[in-house]
């Protein structure tokens, strides 16, 4: 069974209608066939981003609502311990990044032997070298077998 580390900004596109929402949408269709590991925050940074768009009006109350339902109805493992803690620390410091929920969603895939999807550009400029685990929603590694 594989097993899959989603990023907030493939769930989003996910949940949310975006450019790469139908790409989104088929990596979560063959992550539910296998395993979802996130971290133990992973619900609260997709709820942090709901609520930024019901601010910018992106959203109304009762869709933002409705979308973290529906996030909340995916049979997600979190994934949480000391050794993903400190793995995460070291991640950090090894790529120069301010802070450490990127480096969480790494260490969390690391560890549990998944595959990392992300569609943040600007995280993966400053991963070098770049960890064979990790794939580019609609990118070069679009397929992960």
């Amino acid at each position: 069974m594989s097993s899959y580390c989603i990023d907030t900004s493939v769930f989003i596109k996910y949940l949310c209608p975006d450019e790469q929402e139908g790409a989104a949408t088929e990596l979560v269709g063959r992550a539910l066939s296998g395993r979802i590991v996130l971290p133990c925050f992973a619900w609260a940074e997709i709820a942090s981003v709901l609520r930024k768009k019901i601010r910018s009006g992106l959203l109304t109350e009762g869709e933002a609502g409705q979308l973290y339902s529906a996030f909340g109805e995916l049979p997600i493992d979190y994934v949480d311990g000391e050794d993903i803690r400190e793995r995460a620390w070291e991640m950090a410091r090894m790529y120069g990044l301010l802070t450490l929920y990127d480096a969480v969603f790494l260490a969390v895939a690391e560890r549990e032997r998944a595959n990392y999807w992300t569609a943040d550009t600007v995280f993966l400029k400053a991963l070098v070298p770049k960890p064979s685990y990790v794939f580019v929603l609609d990118g070069e590694n679009e397929r992960d077998g």
